[in-house]
């Protein structure tokens, strides 16, 4: 059990308390605990979701953390020091051609400098279409291949919290992370799965393997 479920664990507060968090866990998720994924959660830590919201916007706001969706399938808060590893893991599996529609939300991003989900389906034509829809897809497929990631948005005082009015930005990773992307370029691929390996804690191999599929090799799962 993560240890921020405990009962004896105090409920994190403030910034200066999600600071200290996501450097002890290296890993969150965004939002609930799951089953089976040996993963901290920020709702769990924050025992409030507007507050657990709050957090992640002001921990993805003073760069403390990137959000991907590479590990386990979900949208993971990674504190900076680990994104590095993550990041030179991950790209080595890029896929070599976009889908047609991640493209296009690829090329607005880059030219807007943000752009929410919002401004993607109205770009690609998409509103009022089934949801996940095609920028859903499109932006989910960009994130899983580390080109973007997700910035913070504004916590609406009334309402559900996650709704802000702008939505949540989206930045080129490599412009926005600049210092990261270095970094992770000059970081051996062993040394890089050692620090993943270490920062993910006490999880069986099977299991770390299952999770960070996305970022390593079958022969690198079997020397686990």
């Amino acid at each position: 059990m993560p240890a921020e479920l405990s009962a004896d664990v105090a409920p994190i507060e403030n910034e200066d308390d999600a600071i200290r968090f996501i450097k002890r866990v290296k890993f969150a998720l965004r939002y609930n605990s799951t089953p089976g994924i040996s993963l901290a959660s920020m709702y769990a830590a924050a025992r409030d979701t507007r507050r657990a919201i709050e957090l992640t916007n002001a921990l993805l706001a003073r760069a403390e953390v990137v959000e991907t969706n590479v590990i386990a399938g979900r949208l993971v808060v990674v504190h900076r020091d680990i994104v590095p590893s993550l990041y030179a893991l991950r790209i080595r599996f890029r896929s070599p051609q976009l889908s047609e529609t991640a493209e296009r939300a690829f090329r607005l991003i880059e030219k807007d400098g943000t752009a929410s989900v919002g401004d993607i389906r109205r770009f690609l034509g998409v509103d009022g279409t089934r949801r996940p829809d095609a920028a859903d897809l499109a932006v989910s497929e960009l994130q899983r291949e580390m080109l973007i990631d997700r910035g913070p948005s504004s916590v609406p005082k009334n309402g559900i919290p996650y709704l802000s009015k702008e939505g949540f930005p989206y930045r080129v990773f490599e412009k926005e992370h600049t210092d990261l992307v270095q970094t992770a370029r000059k970081i051996p691929v062993v040394k890089a799965l050692e620090i993943l390996r270490e920062a993910a804690g006490p999880i069986p191999p099977k299991k770390f393997a299952s999770m960070f599929k996305l970022c390593i090799t079958p022969a690198e799962r079997l020397a686990l």
